[in-house]
């Protein structure tokens, strides 16, 4: 594990606190698609990516109308949302280092704005999922924030607390530490490609100071 020119990170349960609703969420836009003429098993998966596939029986305008739900849902979690203790100090001090840092999500850009405002004074690439050309477990969206960083993948580390963190990292080609400061552990990120698990991204400091 070479010492990264770049840090990739996640960012609900990675330098926020993860209390989205998801379940909520999810049903939340079934009914809209029932209501709106879907009569076929609800598919399974991610919920962005069912959103697409029932966009493809329903249209564009479910689509949109999908999304505003999820936002919905994500601006009002963020209200109740806060930084972890440790994300301004360890972002600022990973700059001293001379470290580019990027900050993706699949979350949107309004409700991590509401927990994280100066978001844009600690990164120099922050993708919500708007800004990516496919949200993860994509990898366009870890290499559309390493391009604006002008890193290789290879020089980068992803961080993350989720499975769809660690396959989007490995997929771009960047070592992948995984964190349970979410809500998955250690097997199931490191069985979606973590090389390296550790409690919490306030531990990174001491590893690249070292």
């Amino acid at each position: 594990m070479n010492r990264p020119l770049a840090l990739v990170f996640d960012f609900d349960g990675t330098l926020a606190e993860l209390n989205i609703d998801f379940g909520l969420m999810a049903r939340q836009v079934e009914a809209l698609a029932r209501r709106m003429g879907f009569a076929g098993p609800w598919p399974a998966g991610y919920l962005l990516e069912v959103v697409g596939r029932v966009a493809n029986a329903l249209g564009d305008g479910f689509a949109a109308q999908a999304e505003e739900v999820i936002r919905q849902v994500e601006v009002e979690a963020a209200a109740r949302g806060r930084l972890f203790d440790f994300c301004r100090p360890l972002l600022a001090g990973l700059r001293r280092e001379g470290l580019a840092v990027a900050i993706v999500s699949r979350n949107c850009a309004a409700a991590i704005r509401r927990v994280f405002p100066d978001i844009d004074a600690h990164c120099q690439a922050f993708l919500p999922r708007e800004a990516a050309p496919r949200p993860k477990p994509d990898p366009a969206h870890v290499l559309a924030a390493l391009e604006r960083l002008g890193v290789w993948p290879a020089q980068a580390w992803m961080i993350g607390d989720h499975p769809t963190d660690m396959s989007a990292g490995r997929a771009a080609g960047c070592f992948c530490l995984g964190l349970t400061s979410g809500r998955s552990d250690a097997a199931a990120l490191c069985a979606a490609g973590a090389g390296l698990v550790l409690a919490d991204a306030g531990m990174i400091a001491e590893m690249i100071a070292a």
